[in-house]
C-alpha cells in the first residue's frame, strides 16, 4: 500500500477545536504560523478586501484578488462542475500553472486564503461542518467517507467568505513549501475526501515521503499570480 495512504489511513480522531472569529476592527491582523514568514503576518484593511477577478473569456472560474497576489477560485483547471485534476506530481502542477501564466501557490498563500480577513480555521468558518466540504462526515458513532473527489463546486458551502471555493477536503493541493528540507519532501495543504477531517483545516498540511515527483489521485493544485 502507498506509504501516504498508509501513514494518514482515515481514523476516527476527535476534531480540533475550532478557532474563534477576531473582533472586529478597523484593520484584523490575521496571525499566521512562524514558517510563513513576517510579509504574511500584516493588517487586511476593509478598503483591500479581495475581489473576484472574473476571467476575461472561455469557462475559467477566474481569481479572487488579495492584496499581494491572487488565487483560483477552484482547483485546477478552475471550472466549475470539473473534477479536479489529480495524479499529478509537484513539478507538472508547476507546467501547468505556467501555461496559463500563473505559478503554484506557496504555502502563505494558501493559508492566507483559506483563513481570510476572518481568520477562520476551516475557510468557511470558525467550527468544522460536516456537510459543509467533500470531507468524512459523522453518522451516528459512526465515521464515513463520501465516494471521491466531487466535480469542482458541487459543495456550495465549501467556500470562504471571499469566495475561494474546495479548499478544505476534496483533493489535497500541492504547494510551494518544504516539508523536510533534508529528505525534499514537499508540502500538500487542505486535507481529502479520504483521511481525516483533522488534517481538513486551514492548518491542515502533510508532507511526509511527498517527493517533488509523487502523485497520488488524491492530490491536486490550484494556481495562484
Amino acid at each position: 500500500m502507498n506509504r501516504f495512504i498508509t501513514t494518514l489511513l482515515f481514523i476516527a480522531l476527535p476534531l480540533a477545536a475550532g478557532a474563534e472569529a477576531p473582533d472586529s476592527t478597523d484593520a484584523v491582523l490575521v496571525p499566521m504560523p512562524p514558517w510563513l514568514g513576517a510579509e504574511f503576518s500584516r493588517p487586511l484593511l476593509p478598503n483591500t478586501h479581495p475581489l473576484l477577478v472574473e476571467a476575461p473569456q472561455g469557462r475559467d472560474a477566474g481569481m479572487v484578488q488579495f492584496a499581494t497576489f491572487a488565487i483560483d477560485v477552484y482547483e485546477y483547471p478552475n471550472q466549475a462542475g470539473s473534477l479536479p485534476r489529480t495524479e499529478v506530481s509537484l513539478e507538472e502542477a508547476r507546467a501547468l500553472c505556467r501555461q496559463r501564466g500563473k505559478r503554484l501557490c506557496s504555502e502563505g498563500e494558501w493559508e492566507l486564503a483559506c483563513r481570510g480577513a476572518q481568520d477562520l480555521a476551516y475557510g468557511y468558518g470558525p467550527q468544522f461542518g460536516a456537510d459543509r466540504c467533500n470531507t468524512p462526515y459523522p453518522e451516528g458513532e459512526v465515521w464515513k467517507r463520501r465516494q471521491g473527489p466531487a466535480p469542482s463546486g458541487a459543495f456550495a458551502g465549501c467556500a470562504t467568505p471571499e469566495g475561494v471555493h474546495d479548499l478544505v477536503g476534496n483533493v489535497w493541493e500541492w504547494t510551494e513549501g518544504t516539508y523536510d528540507p533534508q529528505q525534499g519532501w514537499a508540502v500538500v495543504r487542505g486535507g481529502s475526501w479520504f483521511h481525516n477531517v483533522n488534517y481538513a483545516r486551514a492548518d491542515g498540511r502533510y508532507g511526509r515521503y511527498l517527493s517533488p515527483d509523487y502523485h497520488l489521485d488524491l492530490i491536486g493544485f490550484r494556481c495562484c499570480r
